[in-house]
């Protein structure tokens, strides 16, 4: 019996160490779609660093949102974040995750043209000619006609402000302003494929709150529409993003 007992405390420690490691350190994403192709496939299994810009306390419904020692993510990162299309009230880790990358941090400027078309610069060929300010904590965002339904999808979902977009600008208590004082910082996210419009530019900016962790690589990948016995993507395995 002896023997045995060993055994099952060996693998409750283990299962254990496996749910901390989980819940404190490290999570695995499995991606549903090809939308973020060609660097994110459907059926990659994506490893997420929970530690990169701060561990977020889990299960905020409990004890509310609390970050240990947070960092900014950087441009270029690919984030794991929980959906933003989400009711004001509702805490970061009660809704889905997604992937994306982070194309503009706080107080950053990317710049919009016609058909959804975004730039990190002023670029006249592609017509993106129309800056917008990233919001950050307690700077004043000057509202101006194609960035009032942006500004306005967000301050209503997360800033606790009802708004109304009135005549290319938006209405606080029925008060036209010009500009918008943000308690939170915010990230412009970006699909992997342009055509792919599940990014920002559908459910506005992302919450620093909102952020889980940054995804670091690919573990491995299986293509769920081939046969079991050949879904493995071998050169797909251990790969960095």
């Amino acid at each position: 019996m002896k023997p045995l007992r060993s055994l099952l405390c060996l693998l409750l420690c283990t299962v254990a160490l496996v749910m901390m490691l989980r819940t404190c350190a490290f999570s695995i994403l499995t991606i549903p779609q090809s939308g973020e192709a060609p660097v994110l496939l459907q059926g990659d299994r994506v490893l997420v660093n929970k530690w990169a810009y701060g561990l977020r306390r889990p299960y905020s419904q409990w004890g509310g949102y609390l970050r240990y020692r947070p960092r900014k993510a950087e441009r270029g990162d690919w984030l794991a974040f929980n959906s933003p299309a989400v009711q004001s009230e509702a805490l970061p880790d009660t809704s889905y995750l997604c992937v994306g990358r982070v194309m503009a941090g706080p107080g950053d400027t990317i710049w919009m043209g016609s058909q959804g078309r975004v730039s990190t610069s002023r670029d006249y060929q592609r017509g993106c000619i129309w800056p917008v300010t990233v919001p950050a904590r307690g700077i004043h965002i000057h509202v101006t006609p194609w960035t009032a339904p942006l500004y306005a999808l967000t301050i209503r979902r997360h800033e606790g402000t009802d708004v109304a977009v009135v005549r290319d600008s938006i209405s606080v208590d029925n008060h036209l302003i010009d500009y918008f004082r943000f308690q939170r910082d915010y990230y412009w996210v970006a699909s992997g494929n342009e055509e792919n419009f599940f990014d920002s530019r559908t459910f506005g900016f992302v919450p620093a709150e909102f952020v889980l962790g940054k995804a670091t690589a690919i573990l491995y990948s299986f293509d769920p529409q081939q046969p079991w016995t050949s879904r493995w993507r071998r050169k797909r395995t251990l790969r960095r993003l």
